[in-house]
């Protein structure tokens, strides 16, 4: 076994005194930026997984204009939904012979 992985070295990490970071109430106020998420930018998906990642402004062009559909070209629907397309039981059929 390596040398890294004995107790004593493990040890060695803990022997030096861990300073505690006080009270939470005496810290100076923080004069940073304050950063507020915009919730309608969040991007919401049907199924698994979630997406909780935010949106900036080069996503937006994803988000505009309605459905095309690649199929029939009608806004609207997708060509998963089209009515023009071919259900299972069209699929296949020879005239009942």
């Amino acid at each position: 076994m390596h040398d890294v992985y004995r107790m004593t070295e493990v040890r060695k990490v803990y022997r030096f005194e861990f300073v505690p970071l006080g009270d939470a109430e005496t810290w100076p106020a923080y004069q940073g930026p304050t950063l507020v998420a915009n919730p309608a930018l969040r991007r919401t998906s049907k199924g698994r997984p979630k997406l909780t990642r935010y949106l900036n402004e080069m996503d937006s062009r994803d988000m505009c204009g309605p459905w095309i559909c690649r199929l029939c070209g009608r806004q609207g629907h997708s060509r998963s939904r089209c009515p023009q397309r071919a259900g299972p039981s069209g699929a296949g059929d020879d005239g009942g012979s």
